[in-house]
């Protein structure tokens, strides 16, 4: 099998040689930003039903939660943990949601470390 990206191609998958059955995704790109969209929906809903004054706030710290939760393993946990302080303060609703969604697998996995951090501070991982 070869190890090398065919010449020309800058990224993605390259596979190669005989392949017999394989299942799954290969996820990357903008499958990880769905699948974040997907997992942080329930604080994005919490959001909406906060008051019109916090809202434009609250959604930019959610926007800089999933930029730096899309960063995987290389997540700075204290910058986590600061905008999901800040977003519970403006929307004290978004805490049940902001810990559920960092209680899935896919966000456990994605991030590591920091979900531990910040399911230890909602209060969530006992």
């Amino acid at each position: 099998m070869g190890e090398n990206a065919p010449e020309g191609q800058s990224g993605g998958v390259n596979i190669s040689g005989v392949i017999g059955s394989v299942g799954g995704d290969i996820i990357g790109g903008n499958k990880i930003v769905n699948a974040l969209d997907e997992a942080l929906l329930p604080v994005l809903n919490a959001i909406k039903g906060a008051p019109p004054e916090v809202r434009p706030e609250a959604e930019a710290k959610l926007a800089a939660l999933k930029q730096e939760a899309a960063r995987g393993k290389d997540a700075n946990k204290g910058v986590m943990e600061k905008l999901v302080d800040e977003l519970v303060q403006l929307v004290p609703a978004a805490a049940s949601a902001v810990g559920a969604a960092f209680a899935t697998p896919f966000l456990g996995a994605l991030v590591g470390p920091a979900t531990k951090l910040l399911l230890d501070k909602l209060g969530r991982n006992k």
